[in-house]
């Protein structure tokens, strides 16, 4: 292995280990979103968008930067790419990297699993209020 494909290989479980951390970070804040829907609480929701926002820029600079390592590699950005780079590495960081990159994508899964259980409550809490201002609204202007 070149000297710069190590380099490569390198900044590739770095980008790892912190998309970790991250997706850890991630999934607390999905969870306390959740936790301010059901309060409705607006204004902590509100304080939480820019936290949430850089967040996920930071998680997709690092998957974009991950593309381009598998590009320099000469390998296309799939999850056979990664396996054929964890596959190289020396036996003893093999099991520890394929391990990290495992746990990154079940946190992954367990993120938007997150993600998806605030959008249904989002939607379940806009249907509720949607049909409250209807009824509203149908009583306002029944004959009497």
């Amino acid at each position: 292995m070149s000297q710069k494909s190590a380099l490569i290989i390198k900044g590739f479980i770095q980008d790892i280990q912190r998309d970790l951390a991250d997706y850890q970070n991630l999934h607390q804040l999905l969870q306390v979103q959740h936790q301010n829907m059901l309060r409705r609480n607006g204004e902590k929701l509100s304080a939480m968008t820019e936290p949430h926002q850089h967040l996920l820029q930071q998680l997709q600079q690092r998957a974009d930067q991950r593309t381009r390592l598998l590009l320099q590699l000469g390998l296309d950005n799939s999850p056979e790419s990664v396996n054929r780079v964890i596959s190289t590495l020396p036996a003893n960081y093999r099991h520890l990297v394929d391990s990290k990159w495992n746990q990154l994508k079940a946190l992954v899964h367990t993120c938007m699993a997150q993600n998806d259980r605030n959008s249904r409550l989002l939607a379940m809490q806009q249907d509720i209020l949607t049909q409250v201002l209807h009824q509203d609204s149908d009583a306002t202007y029944q004959p009497v």
